[in-house]
């Protein structure tokens, strides 16, 4: 998860010297809760996320996006009937979508985000059952859909701040599910 994180990091500056020449583009950062939620046996996990982006501007209305998001390292346990379950999740996806922008009042926006994610998720799970313990580990990579809502406001020409909710589908076999609500800064070349 740390090299994933470090390889977004560096892909962000190496995008930087780039986007300063696009006018109309931002890049974003945020900071939220994510929830892993469809979990059989734990129902839902929130932990701590973190999100990347770069968007370009096609007018008024219309921006493009790409961004990664690194959901966080959720853990449960469950104890029943003396047997014990823990469970560790951590996922992380990167994005494109198309978002969709309407004033609403001076320097606020409201926007809808439509679009597709790559997701890369992680399970580690250890049971113990009649004093007999055993782990599994399994990984999935999966396409899924991106749904998000959410307003931002311009402080000034360069910064804007927003607050985003982003839904990702079903991002591993079964019925698990991701959203991340998030607080975060854009900044606008």
């Amino acid at each position: 998860m740390q090299k994933s994180l470090m390889a977004a990091l560096l892909g962000a500056l190496l995008v930087v010297p780039f986007a300063a020449q696009a006018e109309g583009s931002y890049v974003g950062v945020g900071v939220g809760q994510s929830e892993y939620r469809g979990i059989p046996t734990y129902g839902k996990l929130t932990e701590t996320g973190v999100s990347l982006s770069y968007g370009v501007q096609m007018d008024k209305n219309f921006d493009i996006e790409g961004g990664y998001i690194n959901f966080g390292k959720a853990k449960g346990a469950v104890t029943v009937a003396g047997d014990a379950n823990k469970l560790s999740l951590e996922s992380q996806a990167v994005y494109l979508a198309a978002i969709g922008k309407l004033s609403v009042a001076e320097g606020l926006t409201a926007y809808g985000k439509l679009g597709a994610a790559v997701a890369y998720t992680k399970a580690n799970t250890t049971d113990t059952i009649a004093g007999v313990t055993t782990a599994l580990s399994d990984s999935k990579t999966k396409l899924t859909p991106v749904i998000g809502v959410g307003l931002s406001y311009q402080f000034t020409k360069e910064i804007s701040g927003l607050v985003d909710y982003t839904y990702f589908d079903k991002i591993s076999d079964g019925s698990l599910k991701m959203s991340m609500w998030s607080l975060g800064l854009r900044y606008h070349f």
